[in-house]
């Protein structure tokens, strides 16, 4: 056999059983939302074997066998799956101990920054080897947001609060939760044009309940209220979905409390959908709505 033959079949050979090729998983169970939409964003989608029932994005995901909410942890489930990559997020690291009698490899979603979000993108691109795919999404992600942040250069930038959770079905809002300055919802709404009503909050929690009286020192110029999606609302007793996700309706709940300036110039933006509630792959589509709230002014 002539030396260049002998070459190329020890490079094919090297390329099929390469660590790299032998390494990318092929049975995936995700037990964040995030995570999964990372997932599918990267192609991975056909490898996905188990999602919460939480993954509703995107559509395709919805179809993925389910295994039970995303708090929760199922080890013989997980086992009987024969999974060989879990993506968790950080609240599943109280569970370390057993993920490493388990023994099944896994990557952690974080999301408390920008940063974060970016580097869980490519740490998963990394270990499914899809590693192109992510850079060109982290690049898209960069781009579409500098493309907002120019839009409102230069503007003033308005007080915001930002409401994550709150009882909806209550007639007047008694008390909320708000996104402090350690989120990454107050990158969002820096980058957005605006500036953290609880910049400078001394509670020491990412996101502090806020009583009306609180809100009242707050003071904020606008106010940004994420309502989540009406399919996984649940409320003690039984209500009207139809009553409680309107947008008017919703509004009200704040025009009847304390007149603050958002309220008193009726600066008050209801956004309903998980969409708002996960930061992945559509960073973007959550600022570009935060922007239009805070600077409804410019051409969007």
């Amino acid at each position: 056999m002539k030396p260049f033959f002998r070459l190329f079949i020890f490079l094919s050979l090297l390329l099929i059983f390469s660590p790299s090729a032998e390494a990318s998983p092929r049975r995936i169970v995700s037990l964040t939302p995030v995570g999964t939409e990372i997932l599918f964003a990267l192609g991975q989608g056909d490898n996905v074997i188990g999602v919460t029932n939480y993954c509703d994005y995107p559509p395709e995901a919805l179809k993925k066998p389910k295994i039970g909410g995303y708090a929760e942890m199922n080890f013989e489930t997980l086992l009987s799956q024969k999974a060989d990559l879990l993506v968790l997020q950080d609240m599943h690291l109280q569970f370390k101990d057993d993920l490493k009698r388990l023994k099944i490899p896994y990557v952690v979603v974080r999301q408390e920054s920008l940063g974060d979000i970016y580097d869980s993108i490519a740490e998963l691109g990394k270990v499914c080897g899809a590693q192109k795919r992510a850079a060109e999404l982290t690049a898209k992600m960069k781009a579409d947001i500098a493309a907002v942040r120019a839009k409102v250069k230069g503007l003033p930038s308005p007080s915001v609060l930002l409401c994550v959770s709150r009882e909806l079905s209550e007639e007047r809002i008694s008390v909320f939760y708000a996104a402090g300055e350690k989120t990454f919802y107050n990158e969002l709404i820096t980058l957005a044009g605006g500036k953290n009503a609880l910049t400078g909050e001394k509670s020491g929690y990412p996101y502090p309940k806020i009583s009306q009286e609180g809100l009242a020192a707050l003071n904020p110029e606008v106010i940004i209220d994420l309502v989540g999606e009406r399919t996984f609302y649940h409320a003690m007793e039984h209500i009207d979905l139809d009553k409680v996700f309107n947008e008017e309706y919703l509004k009200g709940q704040w025009l009847t409390g304390t007149k603050v300036r958002a309220v008193r110039s009726g600066r008050i933006a209801v956004l309903d959908g998980t969409v708002y509630l996960r930061p992945g792959p559509r960073l973007p589509e959550i600022l570009r709505a935060f922007a239009k709230a805070i600077h409804p002014e410019v051409k969007w």
